[in-house]
């Protein structure tokens, strides 16, 4: 286990990653930028199992660029009353980004907390299986996963990645990027659900959140909200409203601080379902298809859209 580099394709270009877990088919790797040494990294992963939790935490979880930043904000949202955007982000609560310590981020945030991880159900806190904490679960079609997945690695430095999206794609489909295989994550969450019905899940799609979803979540998370409140957060949380909120709450020197992005990269970017589209060939679209219905022919819990009417977009 250790900090690598590995090609997209034979003799292509490389990403830097954190392999944290050498299984024998597929290496679990995580993303590099949030830690300084690779020590850091596993003395998080190796405390994680018996992280402390708070009656009231909810769990956030997604397999990366479903919508989690999206739909953190919502939760947010709710659950402060805040008639704005937070000022704060995902990553404070982000188990997997944040050290086990007494002054942890994590351990400053105010109940309710939103802990947030795009881990498999093995990594997580024994916590949550107690039954005890609300999980909310996002995932989204995988065709604009990886759109998403491949302007995130490109666009955050630390990956030190500039590849095709041709190339990317073919990594995607080997399951040879950070927290491993989509199919596979579906997978293992399905069999998680399935073998523990006591945990409290609410699934949601990306898809969804462009339409009147929020009633339902706002219930599970034990918020009734009235119709005037829930407008207001789809409306704060459209997805151009969230960018041009949270920039306008982010401090200039703060900005300076966190040189993360490149080529003008955000971690909001489109917010779009369907610009898979603009991305992907004819054979490309063809040959995904096929991959993905091979590989999910056992996942029965989860279906997807792939566009959306007119009058939802």
């Amino acid at each position: 286990m250790s900090r690598q580099y590995h090609h997209d394709v034979t003799d292509g270009d490389t990403i830097l990653y954190d392999v944290i877990d050498e299984e024998p088919e597929a290496p679990y790797r995580l993303c590099v930028f949030m830690h300084e040494t690779f020590e850091q990294k596993m003395e998080i992963m190796n405390n994680l199992p018996d992280l402390k939790c708070r009656e009231q935490d909810l769990f956030l979880l997604s397999y990366p660029k479903t919508g989690t930043n999206w739909l953190w904000e919502i939760m947010t949202m709710i659950t402060s009353g805040s008639q704005e955007v937070s000022a704060s982000d995902k990553r404070y609560g982000m188990i997997e980004a944040t050290p086990a310590t007494p002054d942890a981020l994590t351990d400053k945030l105010p109940d309710p907390r939103i802990i947030n991880s795009h881990l498999l159900p093995k990594y997580l806190p024994k916590a949550v299986l107690t039954g005890k904490h609300k999980c909310v679960f996002i995932a989204r079609n995988p065709k604009d996963a990886v759109v998403s997945f491949y302007n995130h690695t490109k666009g955050i430095k630390a990956y030190e990645y500039n590849g095709k999206f041709e190339n990317y794609i073919q990594m995607f489909r080997r399951g040879e990027v950070d927290y491993g295989g989509y199919p596979e994550y579906l997978r293992q969450w399905q069999r998680f659900i399935e073998e523990h019905p006591d945990v409290p899940m609410h699934v949601m799609y990306y898809e969804d959140l462009k339409e009147a979803e929020v009633r339902k979540l706002s219930a599970f998370m034990g918020y009734n909200l009235d119709e005037a409140r829930l407008h207001q957060i789809q409306d704060r949380c459209e997805v151009n409203n969230m960018r041009q909120g949270k920039l306008e709450k982010t401090e200039p020197e703060m900005l300076q601080q966190f040189p993360v992005m490149q080529g003008g990269f955000s971690m909001i970017r489109k917010g779009q379902v369907g610009d898979w589209k603009n991305w992907f060939t004819v054979a490309q679209s063809e040959q995904f298809d096929a991959w993905w219905a091979e590989e999910t022919k056992d996942i029965t819990m989860f279906s997807f859209r792939y566009t959306l009417d007119a009058g939802c977009q």
